[in-house]
C-alpha cells in the first residue's frame, strides 16, 4: 500500500500492513532524512509520519483538529 507507485512514490499509505512491522536495521533516518523509528520500525525505506493529533485524518494538524478536540473534550465514549 504505497502512496503513488506508478509515479515513484513508495511512501507508505495509512493502513499499510508495513507500518510498525519492521525491525531495527541500525538506521536512524529514512530516505527522506526523517528520524527512524517513529513508534515502532516500519518496513521499507520510509517511516510513516505518525500525526497523533490529526483527528480528522487529512494528513495535517490544524484548526479543524482543534475544533474536533474542543467539541469532544470530556465526552464519554462507549455504552
Amino acid at each position: 500500500m504505497f502512496v503513488d507507485p506508478d509515479h515513484g512514490d513508495y511512501r507508505l499509505m495509512r493502513g499499510s500492513p508495513c507500518i510498525e512491522a519492521g525491525t531495527d536495521t541500525g538506521l536512524t533516518e529514512d530516505f527522506d532524512g526523517n528520524p527512524r523509528p517513529v513508534g515502532d520500525y516500519d518496513m521499507g525505506a520510509f517511516e510513516y509520519p505518525l500525526l497523533r493529533s490529526d483527528l480528522n485524518l487529512d494528513g495535517r494538524v490544524d484548526d479543524t483538529d482543534l475544533q474536533i478536540l474542543s467539541r469532544d473534550w470530556k465526552k464519554i465514549s462507549g455504552p
